[in-house]
């Protein structure tokens, strides 16, 4: 008789909720639900909470893939070319690399303190084996590329430590120079002419580079003494879509493919590069206004919860006083890259860098709430929703030198 009680009392529970939640439905409908109209709404909702699940599962996934680094993107090597691993210390490609292709690990790939330390205490070993982490070497008949595939989290924009390493990688990308090489599927890539150490091109090493995204970024490097045919071979093996799938806010440019004849790829390159230098010219004066109104209360309250170089920190290091968001920076950024790559050509005009309005400026004109900055006023980018982005699957040497017991070892740009 106690069993039948309960399921009686679970009987009369289930009624009574069904019929709390009737009541609620109804007044939504304005007291004209019908029956067949309820179990309407059960399905909808019902569909709404597998979708939710459905996209936690996918976010979760992404994280994972995103975790798991994006060496294994990295091409197969084409016939008759062989792979070497950095740490294959006895490959004579591998020597060549790391005695004159002058590669680094980006700043951004470092997590934190510890990890900071540990590769200043292992010296030039243990950035060998950082580099090994996201990069192999190919070689063939005398060519040799070294392909280095890094995912660069969002810069933490509320933290002292995450301003600086930010500003820092601003700045020496900014003194390195580069021209439009090549558009392949959305991604633009720029061939290095000119960097901290010199002119590039007097070299016989190429280095092309190439970014998905914004702020949260996927970069790709790639140094050779090859020809054009080979580096746009590995370029064009590299599973773009898949790599663009790894950012939380995919670029709708990449993995749609839109097509630039060769001819006029240097070109186009050339106005993506100059989008990505405005947006970082953008975030640069919102990082001065954060710094200018800074409450050192919250600066220190983030300063002992973050965990590594890339925590974004508790609350907004200037107590609300400057507002930015990061992730309709990256959604507009993807927007206004598809605008460029499907803009009629004849519209560009000469100057497309021109604070006065040219090309690209107009384009950003195009994306609501876009903005400029002036008046002291924060701009931010566009209240644009996630857009839908087709995907599919896929599969230097660096210096070191002694100061006192320690070692102190230089690191690449972003």
């Amino acid at each position: 008789m106690g069993a039948l009680r309960f399921i009686g009392f679970l009987l009369i529970a289930a009624i009574v909720i069904a019929g709390l939640d009737y009541y609620q439905q109804d007044k939504k409908h304005d007291d004209t639900l019908s029956f067949a109209g309820y179990v309407e709404t059960i399905n909808d909702r019902f569909g709404l909470y597998k979708a939710e699940q459905a996209a936690k599962e996918a976010e979760r996934e992404r994280k994972k893939s995103w975790d798991a680094g994006a060496k294994s993107f990295l091409p197969s090597p084409p016939e008759g070319w062989g792979r070497y691993d950095l740490t294959d210390a006895d490959s004579k490609p591998v020597q060549a690399v790391l005695s004159g292709y002058e590669i680094s690990p980006i700043i951004s790939s470092i997590s934190g303190q510890v990890e900071l330390q540990r590769l200043t205490n292992e010296g030039r070993e243990g950035l060998i084996r950082k580099l090994a982490e996201s990069g192999y070497v190919y070689e063939k008949d005398g060519e040799i590329v070294w392909f280095d595939i890094t995912l660069k989290p969002k810069k933490a924009r509320n933290t002292l430590v995450g301003l600086a390493l930010g500003r820092q990688a601003d700045f020496m990308n900014a003194m390195q120079f580069s021209n439009g090489y090549a558009v392949i599927d959305g991604v633009a890539f720029a061939e290095v002419t000119e960097g901290l150490s010199g002119d590039v091109q007097e070299s016989d090493i190429r280095k092309i580079k190439g970014r998905i995204g914004f702020d949260e970024e996927v970069v790709l490097r790639l140094h050779t003494n090859a020809s054009d045919a080979t580096i746009r071979q590995f370029l064009n093996s590299v599973d773009l879509a898949g790599l663009n799938a790894l950012l939380e806010f995919p670029s709708v440019a990449t993995g749609q493919g839109i097509y630039v004849p060769l001819e006029e790829q240097p070109e186009m390159a050339g106005k993506m590069l100059d989008l990505y230098g405005k947006m970082v010219a953008m975030q640069d004066k919102v990082t001065q206004q954060k710094l200018e109104n800074m409450d050192i209360g919250t600066v220190m309250l983030n300063t002992l919860t973050a965990t590594d170089f890339n925590a974004e920190g508790l609350a907004d290091i200037t107590g609300g006083k400057v507002f930015e968001n990061q992730d309709n920076l990256q959604i507009a950024y993807g927007k206004a890259l598809e605008l460029i790559l499907h803009s009629d050509q004849r519209q560009a005009d000469a100057s497309p860098t021109d604070s006065g309005g040219g090309f690209i400026n107009g384009l950003l004109q195009k994306i609501p709430g876009f903005g400029a900055f002036g008046g002291g006023a924060v701009a931010t980018a566009a209240n644009a929703g996630r857009s839908d982005v087709s995907v599919r699957k896929g599969n230097e040497g660096s210096s070191c030198a002694m100061s006192g017991s320690s070692k102190r070892c230089t690191f690449g740009k972003n």
